[in-house]
C-alpha cells in the first residue's frame, strides 16, 4: 500500500482518504470493482488523478485501504483479555459480532462483486490478517506442543473460513452452527493444551 498508516495525516489527507473510501463503498453497491477505474472515482470525488497517485498504487491499493478504514474502530485490545479453554469461542464471537455490524454493507457489495473476484479476495486477505494478528497476540498460542506459528495460521485460517461461511455466501452459518464448528474445530485442541 503506498500510503503509509504510520504517517501523520493531515486534515487535508484526511478527508481526501475519507472521500475516496467513502465513495469506493457505495460504488461497490452499484457496480464490481473490475468495473471501478481510477478515472471514475476521481471524476466523482472531484479529485485530479495525481492526488488519488499520491496516496494509493492502483484501485486495488484503494480497495485494501477501504477494508482498514472500515474496520479501523476494530479495538485488538479487548480481544487480548480473552483466555482459557474457550478462547477460541469467545475471540470468534467478538469477530462475528463485529462483522455483523457492517452486514448490510457486506450484502450489497456481495450484490455486485463476484466471490472469487478481487474485492472479496481482497477482504479475504484483510481478515486472514487481522485474525492472525489477534491469535498471535493472546497469551494461550505458547501453550501448544506445535510451533506457534502453525498454531496461528490454523487458528486464523480456521476462523476465517467460518466467518466467510457467516457472512459471505449464499446458505449462511448461523452464529450458533459457526459457534458449533469452533468447539468441535478447535476447542478440543485448546482442552489439550489446557491440560498441562
Amino acid at each position: 500500500m503506498k500510503f503509509k498508516l504510520s504517517n501523520k495525516t493531515s486534515r487535508f489527507a484526511k478527508r481526501t482518504l475519507a472521500d475516496f473510501t467513502e465513495r469506493m463503498i457505495v460504488m461497490l453497491a452499484d457496480m464490481s470493482l473490475e468495473e471501478i477505474s481510477v478515472q471514475k472515482i476521481c471524476d466523482i470525488c472531484n479529485y485530479p488523478r495525481s492526488t488519488f497517485y499520491n496516496y494509493f498504487d492502483d484501485i486495488y491499493d484503494l480497495m485494501d485501504y477501504c477494508w482498514i478504514a472500515i474496520m479501523k474502530d476494530m479495538d485488538i485490545e479487548k480481544y487480548l483479555n480473552v483466555q482459557g479453554e474457550q478462547n477460541t469461542e469467545q475471540i470468534f464471537s467478538l469477530l462475528y459480532d463485529y462483522l455483523d455490524q457492517y452486514r448490510l454493507q457486506i450484502c450489497n457489495i456481495l450484490l455486485k462483486n463476484n466471490l472469487e473476484g478481487r474485492c472479496m479476495a481482497s477482504l479475504r486477505t484483510f481478515m486472514k490478517n487481522q485474525i492472525r494478528q489477534v491469535i498471535s497476540m493472546c497469551p494461550g498460542t505458547k501453550d501448544f506442543p506445535v510451533r506457534e506459528d502453525v498454531m496461528v495460521d490454523y487458528y486464523a485460517a480456521t476462523l476465517e473460513m467460518l466467518l466467510e461461511k457467516c457472512f459471505f455466501t449464499k446458505e449462511q452459518l448461523s452464529r450458533e452452527e459457526a459457534l458449533q464448528a469452533v468447539r468441535f474445530l478447535l476447542g478440543s485442541v485448546e482442552k489439550e493444551a489446557h491440560k498441562k
